[in-house]
């Protein structure tokens, strides 16, 4: 068996073959050729590592392993992560995708590699545990049906915030009241999203960076809410439109600064998102926290999330 291996930057590679393995893998991806081409896009105007290696047998593409820097990881943690299309898997492809993949990120200054798995597939797990990377964080994936919840649950919950003085607003309600909306969401979105627990620092995401993975392609204007005490923004919710599955959202950083938590901020927000969703016709919310996020696993399970399946997190030295 010859495996042919050819290293693609910045997405010149078949995209296509790329998201269908993943969907071969796990039939729910959200992944897309879109989101591919988005993440792809912000890494090249950045200057950041983004590199692919491409395996092939007879001519197919049967597995990448993806390399590359993270506005949000430090530079020098290079994140990585390696698939095989099922019918190809246990043949070694694996191995030879990730030995390249590390030389790749040593070779750009990577002192370190972050990687995952999801918790119900073994032999992935078994993979990265054999090539010497260990088990940092576990994160919760949880999904709302909208078709089962309780709308009064929900407005109750959005009222209890009210009564404290606190608004929630769509960011299309925002851009009517401010000029600048958007440098003022970027602050908040990069004062909570600093605060994630995570196995790492939390770097600044840089606004350009924002603007096309949060206030791009994928957004809602009426169903991505932030709340405000008085005039200070204090938190948001970030629900994101998914290609190809038009009943579904997927929401993505949920969080309050932390001079406002224990208020009911957080529920309120995720709460009214679920209400918006649920006018709008959706019909379920996929969300991913860490397993040390208990404050947001708890808002979850409290407003009828149900855990689904754990990602494990990886890191290894190089």
């Amino acid at each position: 068996m010859a495996i042919n291996l050819r290293m693609a930057e910045y997405g010149d590679f078949d995209v296509e073959r790329v998201v269908e393995i993943a969907h071969a893998i796990r039939p729910d991806d959200y992944e897309s050729v879109a989101t591919l081409n988005d993440w792809h896009d912000v890494q090249r105007r950045a200057r950041r590592v983004c590199v692919r290696w491409l395996a092939s047998l007879d001519g197919q593409i049967v597995g990448s392993a993806y390399v590359g820097q993270s506005s949000w990881v430090p530079l020098t943690t290079m994140m990585l992560y390696v698939a095989v299309h099922p019918d190809h898997q246990g043949r070694g492809i694996g191995r030879v995708l990730l030995e390249q993949a590390e030389g790749t990120a040593g070779e750009w200054g990577g002192s370190r590699t972050f990687s995952w798995t999801e918790e119900n597939w073994p032999r992935p797990m078994r993979f990265l545990t054999r090539a010497g990377y260990e088990v940092v964080e576990r994160r919760w994936e949880s999904t709302l049906d909208l078709r089962r919840c309780d709308l009064n649950d929900l407005r109750a919950a959005v009222e209890q915030s009210a009564s404290s003085g606190v608004r929630i607003l769509s960011i299309a309600a925002l851009a009517a009241e401010r000029s600048d909306w958007k440098h003022d969401l970027h602050r908040l979105y990069t004062a909570v999203e600093q605060d994630v627990p995570a196995p790492f620092p939390i770097q600044e995401v840089p606004f350009g960076d924002f603007e096309v993975l949060s206030l791009g392609r994928r957004l809602v204007r009426d169903g991505f809410f932030v709340a405000l005490d008085g005039d200070e923004l204090v938190g948001l919710t970030e629900p994101q439109l998914v290609d190809e599955v038009p009943h579904a959202i997927d929401q993505n950083l949920t969080g309050v600064r932390a001079d406002h938590r224990g208020r009911g901020i957080a529920t309120a927000l995720k709460a009214r998102a679920a209400i918006w969703a649920v006018q709008a016709g959706y019909t379920s919310i996929r969300t991913q926290n860490a397993q040390s996020n208990v404050g947001m696993l708890a808002v979850n399970d409290r407003l009828g999330f149900k855990r689904d399946r754990a990602t494990i997190e990886y890191l290894k030295d190089l």
